[in-house]
């Protein structure tokens, strides 16, 4: 089996160590593909996206990487970029092979400020009561209509995390992901997800942050994906290097046991289809 991941953060944003780190990690843990995911600069204040300032030398020493490394292991240069009001389009960067789009923030119609929809738990309550008045489901309404937005206006050849508002929510906290009303607001995403030919991504960030126990999106998503022909990638969305394969095997198992037989992955310079 081809084993890649195509969602790395660096020094570059709020990852950790140098690029080369995590080529060294993949050698070791023998990938064949590695994709760079730095979060694309922003235009509001932000601690975790990567500067613009420091954009060019982010693809140069990816590209260098690329060439040192190119006997052993393909190396592709993508940009997890967030979509937001006035959000720069980055699918077209001289040098950049693939963006990933991400829904992180929203943004608060009064004072103008960037609320987080995964951050900490505070951060979750701050967006619920400055933004969506304390109502839960305008929050989940808010999110996928901001994802479903993004895929209609911007598509990104890879969909991050879909149901990462489900960080903060474990126990059912703040609703339950089970109810009709839930489901309807994710089936009407997957629908545009399927339509836009967008890949939906299998993320195991949450896992090794200890976040989360199961991967995004959750299996009962994956199952309506399977039936959609939506295609899917396992993706470690690693902050350090020890992490690019965090619990792959066992996804790759529920993948197969929910009835995938492929991921799509760049590979070669294209995307294809790749065997489980």
């Amino acid at each position: 089996m081809l084993k890649s991941s195509f969602h790395t953060h660096s020094h570059f944003d709020d990852g950790t160590c140098d690029l080369e780190d995590y080529v060294l990690s993949a050698l070791e843990k023998d990938f064949g593909v590695l994709g760079f995911s730095a979060h694309a600069p922003v235009l509001f204040d932000s601690d975790w996206h990567m500067k613009q300032d420091d954009l060019d030398e982010y693809v140069g020493q990816a590209e260098s990487l690329r060439e040192k490394y190119r006997d052993r292991i393909e190396i592709y240069i993508g940009l997890e970029a967030d979509y937001y009001k006035g959000c720069v389009d980055w699918r077209n960067k001289k040098g950049i092979d693939y963006t990933i789009g991400a829904i992180h923030v929203a943004q608060d119609p009064k004072s103008g400020k960037y609320h987080s929809f995964d951050g900490t738990r505070k951060d979750f309550d701050d967006i619920l009561e400055n933004i969506y008045d304390r109502d839960i489901r305008l929050l989940v309404a808010g999110y996928y209509g901001l994802v479903r937005e993004m895929l209609m206006k911007m598509t990104p050849n890879i969909v991050a995390h879909l149901d990462v508002i489900r960080k903060n929510n474990q126990g059912g906290r703040y609703f339950d992901e089970t109810e009709e009303w839930y489901r309807d607001e994710v089936l009407s995403t997957l629908e545009v997800v399927s339509l836009s030919q967008a890949i939906l991504e299998i993320n195991t960030g949450g896992i090794a942050r200890g976040y989360t126990k199961e991967p995004y999106p959750s299996r009962w998503i994956l199952e309506y994906c399977l039936d959609m022909d939506i295609p899917v990638m396992v993706n470690s969305d690693s902050h350090h290097p020890d992490n690019i394969d965090c619990c792959f095997d066992e996804v790759y198992e529920m993948l197969k046991g929910v009835g995938f037989k492929s991921q799509r992955i760049l590979y070669r310079g294209e995307w294809k289809d790749v065997g489980l």
